[in-house]
């Protein structure tokens, strides 16, 4: 081979190598690659104990979390987990857990929530700190954190809720995106904040896909913004709207779907091809002192297969 040949050749090489993900055409990339994507609310910060209000199961348990969000991964296939109140940074935390039971080939992303104390570090025996979580089976090629939660007028509350995005190599013109909701139903700035979890979400005009704990019903008006913009996974087939939450409220039972995966929506077709709540990982003990929970969060984790 003549020196201009080697030149050539290694100048070809090297040019390849430097081409990042996100300037490999879709067909190439994400042909083989589904869509495959869990939300949960894993209520992963200690707080209240058994009895009180606030309490979680295994709360203080990262590897029992970690263990259950790991075994819906492989029973699913997944290639997109979305997880709120989760722990991150640290070693020991549930998204550094999460690293390592899944393994090469997987990115991830966080971004930080405060509660309305201000405080972002995750209590109880956890460290770390608080917020949601994304897990994609790609290289993330982008991420973009919005805190969608308006400021309280009064200054009182300090909490951030806020909407996390990423761009990857397998699904580059797909925004993946993941929320938390004000929980309060007589807050004033939940309306708002829909509004700007839809703006951040839609930023760029790209496909989109969003999930999280959205704390508003089916038919809510205040979901509307994305209801109507969006296909939601579980609002058709032969079962709707699953149950996605317990609480035990005055010594009763209430079950309630709080969690929803959206996706641009693809004409003359449904989008998901699939929608599950798992309510096998849902506790739905009474919170009880001394009663052992049957479930790993009070919310269930929803898997939704969406064409790609």
């Amino acid at each position: 081979m003549s020196e201009r040949a080697r030149f050539l050749r290694t100048v070809v090489a090297a040019s390849l190598a430097a081409t990042p993900l996100a300037a490999v055409p879709a067909a190439a990339s994400a042909a083989a690659v589904p869509l495959r994507v869990i939300t949960w609310n894993i209520c992963g910060e200690a707080g209240s104990p058994r009895g009180e209000n606030g309490y979680c199961p295994y709360r203080d348990d990262p590897g029992a979390k970690v263990e259950q969000i790991a075994g819906l991964v492989s029973r699913h296939q997944a290639t997109v987990v979305l997880l709120q109140e989760v722990c991150g940074l640290a070693p020991d935390s549930h998204l550094e857990r999460l690293k390592a039971a899944l393994g090469p080939g997987w990115s991830f992303a966080r971004a930080s929530g405060a509660r309305p104390d201000g405080r972002t570090d995750c209590r109880g025996e956890l460290s770390g700190e608080l917020g949601v979580g994304i897990a994609v089976k790609s290289p993330i090629t982008g991420t973009k954190v919005t805190q969608t939660l308006p400021p309280d007028p009064s200054g009182k509350n300090k909490q951030t809720l806020p909407t996390l995005c990423v761009r990857t190599g397998n699904w580059p013109r797909t925004h993946i995106c993941t929320t938390h909701i004000l929980a309060d139903p007589k807050d004033l700035r939940r309306p708002k904040q829909v509004a700007n979890v839809k703006a951040a979400a839609s930023q760029g005009g790209l496909d989109v896909v969003l999930g999280g704990d959205f704390n508003l019903f089916p038919g809510s008006a205040e979901l509307r913004p994305l209801s109507s913009a969006y296909e939601e996974c579980d609002a058709s087939g032969t079962t709707r709207n699953e149950v996605t939450h317990h609480a035990w409220t005055n010594g009763k039972h209430v079950y309630r779907k709080r969690d929803h995966i959206f996706a641009s929506k693809v004409s003359g077709s449904r989008r998901f091809t699939s929608c599950d709540s798992d309510q096998s990982l849902m506790d739905r003990t009474p919170n009880i002192k001394d009663v052992s929970p049957n479930g790993y969060s009070d919310h269930a984790p929803l898997i939704g297969y969406l064409k790609v």
